[in-house]
This record gives structure tokens, C-alpha cells and sequence, in this order.
């Protein structure tokens, strides 16, 4: 395998279920607000996003690892899941591994995961601050740096600069743990009806907290339902601790719902194989907003 530069946030493999007939995404750019047509080789993808640096040789381990033991796991079990056939234990780990990963993958989690890296360092810096006015441990700073040091460490008016390699570390270590957790769920397909298809997101891994359920917990993964777009065709709920694999189908209004559901909790991009499909969903999502 070459050293790829153009490095996939959202697999091909993956993108290539939700291409037209030629072939084409249909995408939406949030930021831009416009529409186009790109292939999966030229969607979903960053220059060195998962490239790191070692004595001034770069290392594209990870790149090729997901490549090569995360993205292909994807289309054995699509292949079972469009013939209806019984997902074995292996099936549902392999598409909880997958599922997890793209969750963690994504610009979406690297931004999260550096805001809660920020927010940690300023609360901490505040408390550190505190503690070492109060026992007059601020050295040899003037009465004024002091105000002024105290002013930027309480508004929080300094950027926290978090190395790539943090936020690849967690994506690492926790898909781990949340594959399993996934697994260890209720999988239940959603077909969507004839006259329907669900779309799909730079972000697609969406989460509904139960009922009553007040506080996100454990990431996200704990009391909440998950909803992944696996195709045009199909999407997976991940709900309740169990291991049945139920199949069902919803209506055009019901995967509407689900759509408008992928599309809030995309980053940046929506995608599609039905040009008409995106371009009128993105209009009824302008509309709503402009009403409220």
C-alpha cells in the first residue's frame, strides 16, 4: 500500500453505497451552502488527518490500519444485511467495530475531543491560579500583571493547543471499549420504503438520549438509542442491552424523520444518491429553522 496523502474520514467503501447510477455523490456543503457532485475518491477525505511525525518521517500506520482492519468490514456484513440473512456474533462485532470507529474518526470527535481537552485545562488553570494567589505563591508579579494574569486565566482568554496525536490516541484506545458496548446492543435494520432513502454525513453516528434521561453518559453510549445510515436503503438502531437482530421497515415520512435526525448531527457535509432527495430535505430543514 502507497502512502496516501488524501486520507478518509468517511471510508470509500463506505461512500461508495450512497453514489448515483454514474457513480456521483450528491453532497451539501453546510459552510458553503451549496450543492455538487463529487466521486467517493475526492469526498470525505483530509490531507494527512491521521499522519503523524516521528524525527521528520511520517508515519502512516494509522491510515493503513483503518484501511486495512476497520473499512473492510463494512461491506461482508452489508452484503448479508440487503439478502435478510441472520447477522452471527462476528457480524455484529465487526459492524460495532466499524460503527465505532466512524464515530471516532471523524473532524466532528476531534473538535470534541479538543474542546473537552480545553475546557479541562482552563477550569484546571483557574483552580491552580486561586490556590496559589490565596497563599501568595504568584512570585514577583506586579500588582497589575497579577489582575491581568488573573483576568485571562478567569475568561479564559488563551488558546489550548492540543497535539493531533492526543486525539488519535483516545480514537484508539476507546474504540475498544465502545465497539463492545455497541455489540452488546439490540441491532435492529430499518428498511426504508420504496418511495424513501436515507442519506448519509460526514458525521453519520447520531444519538437520541432515552426517556428520562436527563445527562449524557459514558460518551454518549450509555441510555441512549444510536442511529447509523448503512446504505440508500437501510440504517441501524442500536438500542437496549440484548442480542436480537430484528428487521423492519418505516415509512417515507418516518426515514424524512431520520434523515433530518443525520443531518443535525452532521459536521459539515450531508450525502446522497438522489440529488432531488438532498436538495428538497435541505429545503425543508431552512424552512423549519426560518420559522423558529
Amino acid at each position: 500500500m502507497s502512502n496516501p496523502k488524501k486520507q478518509h474520514f468517511v471510508p470509500q467503501v463506505y461512500l461508495n453505497h450512497f453514489t448515483d447510477d454514474s457513480g456521483f455523490l450528491h453532497i451539501y456543503d453546510r459552510v458553503k451552502d451549496e450543492f455538487r457532485k463529487q466521486t467517493p475518491a475526492n469526498a470525505g477525505y483530509s490531507k494527512h488527518f491521521y499522519t503523524l511525525e516521528h524525527n521528520g518521517e511520517k508515519d502512516y500506520s494509522i491510515e493503513k490500519g483503518l484501511a486495512t482492519h476497520v473499512d473492510n468490514l463494512y461491506k461482508p456484513v452489508m452484503e448479508k444485511i440487503k439478502n435478510k440473512e441472520t447477522l452471527t456474533q462476528t457480524d455484529r462485532e465487526n459492524l460495532a467495530v466499524f460503527v465505532a470507529f466512524q464515530h471516532l474518526r471523524t473532524p466532528a470527535q476531534r473538535k470534541n475531543y479538543n474542546s473537552m481537552v480545553d475546557d479541562f485545562y482552563k477550569q484546571t488553570s483557574k483552580l491552580i491560579f486561586s490556590f496559589k494567589k490565596a497563599y501568595g505563591q504568584l512570585g514577583e508579579l506586579t500588582e497589575q500583571e497579577s489582575s491581568a494574569l488573573e483576568e485571562t486565566v478567569e475568561n479564559g482568554k488563551f488558546d489550548v493547543q492540543v497535539p493531533k496525536e492526543h486525539s488519535l490516541q483516545f480514537m484508539l484506545e476507546f474504540s475498544e471499549e465502545m465497539s463492545q458496548m455497541l455489540s452488546n446492543h439490540n441491532f435492529i435494520i430499518v428498511e426504508a420504503s420504496s418511495k424513501s432513502a436515507f442519506i448519509s454525513s460526514d458525521n453519520p453516528y447520531c444519538m437520541v438520549k432515552e426517556k428520562g434521561e436527563p445527562d449524557w453518559s459514558g460518551y454518549g453510549i450509555v441510555n441512549t438509542a444510536k442511529f447509523f445510515p448503512l446504505s440508500p436503503r437501510y440504517l441501524l438502531v442500536l438500542k437496549d442491552p440484548g442480542n436480537k437482530v430484528v428487521y423492519m421497515k418505516h415509512d417515507k415520512a418516518t426515514v424524512r424523520q431520520l434523515n433530518i435526525l443525520t443531518a443535525k448531527w452532521s459536521d459539515r457535509f450531508l450525502y446522497s444518491h438522489n440529488e432531488e432527495l438532498l436538495k428538497g430535505l435541505v429545503a425543508k430543514i431552512k424552512k423549519s429553522v426560518s420559522k423558529n
